[in-house]
């Protein structure tokens, strides 16, 4: 059973970077990601939100939001005229594909509570 370094039912960053692939391989997505989002103008966050937006059976994505800042929202608004083409996704998948499926490994949002 995956555990996680903290208290209990509580994943935090450093345990799901290590249950995907690790930080260089986090680092290599990093860098992908900004290569990409500087092609198209925009931010990682919007563009990753675009990538998890186009994938088959996503209906949403939530982005977080800071009580009374609101210089974001014309940031966020991106998201919806971004068009990845097949280089950009290929180069995502490129690297998401050396790392571990996610929800195999640590379950789905409320499972460690289920165990």
């Amino acid at each position: 059973m995956w555990q996680t370094r903290g208290a209990w039912g509580r994943i935090d960053r450093d345990d799901a970077v290590d249950a995907w692939g690790g930080w260089s391989l986090f680092q290599t997505l990093l860098q992908t990601l900004k290569r990409i989002a500087s092609k198209h103008g925009v931010t990682i966050p919007n563009l990753a939100v675009k990538y998890i937006l186009d994938q088959r059976g996503v209906a949403g994505s939530m982005i977080g939001v800071r009580l009374g800042l609101s210089e974001h929202i014309q940031d966020s608004n991106a998201v919806f005229s971004l068009a990845l083409d097949e280089d950009d996704i290929s180069s995502i998948e490129e690297v998401t594909k050396k790392g571990k499926n996610l929800l195999q490994v640590i379950g789905d949002c409320g499972d460690e509570y289920r165990r």
